[in-house]
C-alpha cells in the first residue's frame, strides 16, 4: 500500500446539482496528474470520483459526459491497517480516498507500493544482468511526473542518471504523449503501476487507441526486463540437459494481404460494443461467431465471461484450485483432459493466457486438442498445463520448479520474443495460412476460441514429430511426479534466479565471517531489531533475508522499506530479498498449507538444502542465527531442522531468545492489532519510531 498526498492526484471542482464531467475535463485531469480515478471535489469537499470503469461505461454508452460516483468507500483519515484490510478483502477496490473530519480530500491510499520499492531498491550493482542490458540499449523515453510529485520526480531523476551513465540516451515526455512516441518502438517508462493505470485509462477508455503493450513499462516492469539475459541463459541450459522447447509469438507486420487483414481487426476490435483489452472477455456481439455450433447464451456467458483466479504473491502465482462444468484446476494447474496413465514423457505449458486457455473449455484448450492427437498417434506422453498469469519472472521460477527429465517438452510464450536454441512458431503465420476470421479472434492472436487453439495444437503436434522430438516406445514408463528434477541443476536455477540478481557486488574475502537471518517482518518490531543487532555484533557481515511470499497485511515493499529504516545505522547489515528458493510456496509449500509439523520434513529440508548447498557457499556463510520460534509449532521444526544440519555444512546455526518488554514478548500480531486499535503506548513498545509511519501515518 501506498500513500499518495493530494498534491499529486487528478483533483476536479463541480458546481451546481448535476455532478458530471464532459470529455475534454476527464482527459485533461488524467494528463496532468496520472493516477487510476479523478476525484471530484465540490465547496471544497470531496463528492464523488471517477474510476476506469465510469469512463468505460459512459463510453460504451455513447454519453457526452461522465457521471461522478458518489456512492464511493473512503476513509476517515489515515487508517492504513483499515486500508490494507479493504484492500485484501475488496479485489475490485484499486484506491481509497481518504478525507478528514469535514469531508475535505487528503489523499488516497493505492493498493499500489511499487514507488515505495524503487525508494528502496537497487538493481544498478546487485544485478548482474543490468549493466550489459543498458549498455545494449540506444534511448529511452521518461514519461515526466507532475511538477509537484517530488518522490516521483527523485526516482526519475535516480534511473536516468544510471541510464546516462551506460550511454543510454533519455529522453523527457509529456503523458499524453505516449500514443505518438510509442509508434517509435522504444521503450516508453512510468514510475509506477498508479500511473500505468493512468495510460490505460487515457489510451483505451477515453482515446479508444491501443494500449503499447511492446513498449511501455512501469520501472519496476523495466526491472524484469532488464534482467531478461538470465532467462537466455536458463532456456540454452533446459535445451542442453536434453529439453525441447517450442516458443510460441506472434508478430503483427501487415507483409501480407491476410496480415493485413488480421491486424487491421485487432485495431478495430475495442470498438465492438462491450470489447475491451483490461482483462478482456468475449463481447455479447461476438459471443455467437466466436463459439459457432457450442454457442448458446449461457454456454458464452460461462466460459467466455469466465473469471480465473489466483493464488498470488509476490514470488508465487499459481491457478486457485477450483471445480465446475467448463474449468477445472486441480494442484493449480488447469485439467487437461484425457492424459495417459503410464506416460513415458511429459510435454508442459508454460505461459498466460493461450496455454490457460482462457476463452474455452477444458476440452478445447491446446494441451487437451495436442493430448488427443498424441493419443490418436501411440505417442505415451503427458500434456500437462502449466499456464498461469505470472510476471517473466514468476514464470522462470515455476519453470525452474517443475521436475523435467531428459526427453521431455517444453511449450512456452515468455517475452513475446525469440529466444536461442528454440523452435519459434509465429502464431500470426498460422492464422495468415488458415485464413482464420476475425471472429474467431479477439484483440491479439492469443486470445482466440477453440477452432484457433486446435489449429495451434496441430501445428506443435506436426512439428514435433517432424523434428523427432516426439519418440515412441522407449521403455518403461516413468510417473514424472517421482522423476528426479534433471532439466536443471538446483545450483543453476538458484545463481542464474536469485544470487546473480540480488548479490552481485558481494565477494566474501578469506577469513570473513558472514551471518545470515530470515524474518517476514510483518510489521518489523523491536524484536527483529533485537535480533538483528545481536547477530551484527557476531560477523563481519550479515544479511537479512526478507522473505518474499506475502504472509500477511503489509507488502513486500512495505516490509522492506520498514527493515532498511530500523536498520540503517547498523554498518554491516544489508536487508536483502529471499528470491523464490527460501521459505516460499516454490520450495517449502508444506509451511503454507495446515499440515503436522512432523510432515513437513521433505520440503523443509529441501529449503535448508539449497541455503547450506547454494546460497551459504557462494556467499561464504558462517553464520545463521534464529529467532526463537517456541510459540509457533511449524517455524520450532524448522529451527530444530537447521541446528542439527547446517553444522554438518560448516554453518554456526545460533538460535537467539525473544526480546520481552513488561514480561512479555514483543511480536507482531501485537503490533497489528495495536495499530489497528491506535493504541499508540502499545506500538511503542513494539515497534521502532521508523516503523511508526507505515502503521499510523
Amino acid at each position: 500500500m501506498f500513500f499518495y498526498d493530494r498534491t499529486v492526484l487528478p483533483i476536479v471542482n463541480v458546481e451546481g446539482t448535476s455532478i458530471e464531467l464532459d470529455w475534454t475535463t476527464v482527459r485533461k485531469a488524467v494528463c496532468e496528474r496520472p493516477c487510476n480515478i479523478i476525484l471530484v471535489e465540490q465547496g471544497g469537499k470531496l463528492v464523488g470520483i471517477i474510476s476506469h470503469g465510469d469512463i468505460i461505461r459512459a463510453r460504451e454508452a455513447g454519453a457526452n459526459a461522465v457521471a461522478v460516483n458518489t456512492n464511493f468507500t473512503a476513509l476517515q483519515g489515515k487508517r492504513f491497517m483499515e486500508a490494507r484490510q479493504i484492500f485484501r478483502s475488496r479485489k475490485n477496490i484499486h484506491e481509497l480516498p481518504v478525507i478528514d473530519e469535514d469531508g475535505k480530500l487528503e489523499g488516497i491510499c493505492s493498493r499500489y507500493d511499487d514507488l515505495l520499492y524503487l525508494e528502496y531498491s537497487n538493481p544498478w550493482k546487485a544485478n548482474k544482468y543490468v549493466e550489459p542490458f543498458l549498455k545494449s540499449l540506444e534511448r529511452a523515453s521518461f514519461v515526466k511526473p507532475p511538477a509537484e510529485d517530488g518522490r516521483r520526480r527523485a526516482v526519475v531523476n535516480t534511473w536516468v542518471k544510471h541510464f546516462r551513465e551506460q550511454g543510454v540516451q533519455c529522453d523527457f515526455i509529456d503523458f499524453e504523449s505516449i500514443s505518438e512516441v510509442a509508434k517509435k518502438g522504444d521503450p516508453i517508462l512510468l514510475t509506477d503501476h498508479e500511473q500505468d493505470l493512468a495510460a490505460h485509462m487515457l489510451l483505451e477508455a477515453i482515446d479508444g487507441k491501443p494500449y503499447p503493450w511492446h513498449c511501455l513499462y512501469t520501472f519496476k516492469g523495466f526491472e524484469d526486463k532488464m534482467s531478461e539475459h538470465a532467462y537466455d541463459d536458463l532456456v540454452q541450459k533446459l535445451v542442453a540437459s536434453g529439453i525441447s522447447i517450442y516458443n510460441l509469438i506472434f508478430t503483427t507486420d501487415d507483409s501480407t494481404p491476410g496480415r493485413k487483414r488480421l491486424k487491421e481487426g485487432f485495431g478495430t476490435w475495442l470498438n465492438m460494443p462491450g470489447a475491451r483489452d483490461v482483462g478482456p472477455f468475449v463481447p455479447d456481439a461476438q459471443a455467437e461467431a466466436f463459439y459457432d455450433e457450442h454457442y448458446t447464451k449461457e454456454y458464452a456467458e460461462a466460459v467466455g465471461k469466465y473469471t480465473i483466479e489466483l493464488e498470488k504473491s509476490d514470488i508465487f502465482t499459481r491457478l486457485k484450485d477450483c471445480e465446475g462444468p467448463y474449468f477445472n484446476v486441480v494442484d493449480g494447474e488447469r485439467v487437461t483432459l484425457d492424459q495417459p496413465d503410464d506416460p513415458q514423457h511429459t510435454i508442459y505449458f508454460f505461459g498466460p493466457c493461450i496455454m490457460i486457455g482462457a476463452y474455452v473449455e477444458d476440452q478445447h484448450t491446446i494441451e487437451s486438442f495436442l493430448q488427443k492427437r498424441l493419443n490418436e498417434a501411440g505417442y505415451r506422453y503427458k500434456v500437462v498445463n502449466c499456464g498461469c498469469y505470472e510476471t517473466r519472472y514468476q514464470e522462470m521460477v515455476h519453470i525452474t520448479s517443475t521436475p523435467m527429465k531428459p526427453g521431455d517438452i517444453m511449450v512456452m510464450h515468455i517475452e513475446n520474443r525469440p529466444y536461442p536454441q528454440t523452435t519459434t512458431i509465429d502464431l500470426t503465420d498460422l492464422l495468415d495460412t488458415h485464413d482464420v476470421p476475425n471472429e474467431w479472434l479477439l484483440d491479439i492472436p492469443l486470445h482466440c476460441n477453440h477452432k484457433v487453439n486446435e489449429i495451434y495444437a496441430n501445428e506443435l503436434f506436426d512439428r514435433m514429430v517432424a523434428e523427432g522430438a516426439l519418440k515412441k516406445n522407449e521403455g518403461e514408463s516413468t510417473d514424472p511426479k517421482k522423476a528426479e528434477p534433471v532439466m536443471l541443476s538446483r545450483d543453476l536455477a538458484v545463481n542464474s534466479l536469485y544470487l546473480d540478481l540480488y548479490y552481485n557486488d558481494f565477494h566474501p574475502v578469506e577469513g570473513m565471517t558472514v551471518g545470515t537471518v530470515g524474518m517476514h517482518g510483518n510489521p518489523f518490531t523491536l524484536g527483529h531489531r533485537y535480533l538483528i543487532e545481536t547477530a551484527s555484533k557476531q560477523v563481519d557481515k550479515l544479511f537479512v533475508l526478507l522473505i518474499g511470499d506475502e504472509l500477511g497485511v503489509f507488502s513486500y515493499p512495505e516490509r522492506f522499506a520498514m527493515a532498511v529504516d530500523a536498520t540503517s545505522d547498523l554498518e554491516n547489515v544489508t536487508i536483502v530479498s529471499g528470491g523464490p528458493f527460501q521459505a516460499t510456496r516454490n520450495v517449502f509449500r508444506d509451511y503454507f498449507v495446515k499440515i503436522n509439523p512432523s510432515d513437513m520434513t521433505e520440503s523443509a529440508l529441501a529449503d535448508t538444502l539449497i541455503y547450506a548447498e547454494v546460497i551459504a557457499k557462494r556467499l561464504g556463510i558462517t553464520h545463521r542465527f534464529l529467532g526463537d520460534e517456541k510459540h509457533n509449532p511449524k517455524m520450532d521444526f524448522f529451527n530444530k531442522l537447521l541446528l542439527e544440519t547446517l553444522p554438518k555444512y560448516g554453518i554456526n546455526a545460533i538460535e537467539l531468545p525473544r526480546l520481552a518488554v513488561h514480561g512479555h514478548s514483543i511480536s507482531a500480531s501485537t503490533s497489528r492489532n495495536a495499530a489497528s486499535e491506535g493504541d499508540l503506548e502499545t506500538l511503542l513498545d513494539n515497534v521502532p519510531v521508523a516503523t511508526l509511519k507505515y502503521l499510523i501515518g
